[in-house]
């Protein structure tokens, strides 16, 4: 009767060692690319670029020729129509510059100065639909600071 109380408190340790081990491994796994940035937060948007910026130029408004384009690709795999947001998002530790000095173009429309929330675009995308987003980031030439800024595009 004792040798069949410890094999049966043997088994359970080695069960929940086992179990312990599979869940923590899985969690692991998952986890291990946290810091790791994701332009898309939903897995049926597919993003072709991951965009970031790490230094802005500082021209005028007349000189957005001058601006670096990034351009990349949203595609919905979705079954159905899906909403889209995208937003520039700054690295926080870095930027001191307020959203209103940053300015943007996006696909070739007109010079906007950046909200406080960061939305630069908002659309409905069909299924299957691919869209081109070209942007443009600078910073305004009527800042007065330290030019620090970086930050990603978040497409949501």
């Amino acid at each position: 009767m004792f040798y069949r109380k410890e094999k049966i408190f043997l088994m359970t340790r080695i069960i929940i060692t086992i179990l312990f081990l599979t869940f923590s491994s899985y969690i692991w796994f998952n986890l291990k690319d946290f810091n790791v940035y994701k332009t898309n937060t939903r897995e049926n948007i597919i993003v072709s670029e991951n965009i970031t910026f790490s230094s802005l130029k500082q021209v005028s408004d007349n000189d957005v020729l001058k601006i670096e384009e990034y351009n990349f690709q949203i595609e919905n795999k979705a079954v159905n129509n899906q909403n889209i947001k995208i937003t520039i998002v700054p690295d926080v530790i870095q930027n001191n510059i307020s959203n209103n000095y940053l300015k943007y173009i996006i696909n070739d429309g007109e010079i906007h100065s950046l909200n406080m929330d960061g939305i630069v675009y908002i659309d409905n995308i069909e299924k299957e639909e691919v869209k081109d987003i070209s942007l443009k980031i600078w910073i305004s030439d009527t800042y007065n600071g330290s030019l620090n800024y970086s930050g990603r595009v978040i497409v949501n």
